[in-house]
């Protein structure tokens, strides 16, 4: 094993720990992504079931047990027959507020 391979199998494994740990601390691995424990799952939307592929969006209430500062956790979930997707956003009290009052306008 050349000196090349040993340095990228040696950075893979520090980035992949990584990774572990913070999905040990944080209890998911949308509290990984986003550096935060789920306090509480608020619900989920479907947005749409298409043959083998369903989307729904998961609203999270997050934050640590150490402070005050919570924060909303929306996660959009992809999942098709051979494969899945997980893109989680980190949105302040008041992010959330703006795009729920931005949601209410467009719905009426």
């Amino acid at each position: 094993m050349d000196l090349s391979s040993l340095i990228f199998f040696a950075f893979f494994a520090v980035i992949a720990g990584s990774f572990l740990f913070k999905r040990a601390k944080y209890g998911s691995w949308t509290g990984a992504f986003l550096g935060a424990s789920i306090k509480r799952e608020v619900g989920e939307v479907t947005l749409d079931k298409f043959q083998m592929t369903t989307r729904t969006i998961r609203v999270a209430i997050m934050g640590d047990a150490r402070s005050d500062n919570d924060c909303v956790g929306l996660t959009l979930i992809s999942k098709a027959a051979l494969g899945a997707s997980m893109v989680p956003y980190k949105l302040t009290r008041q992010q959330a507020l703006d795009l729920a009052m931005l949601l209410q306008q467009a719905a009426r």
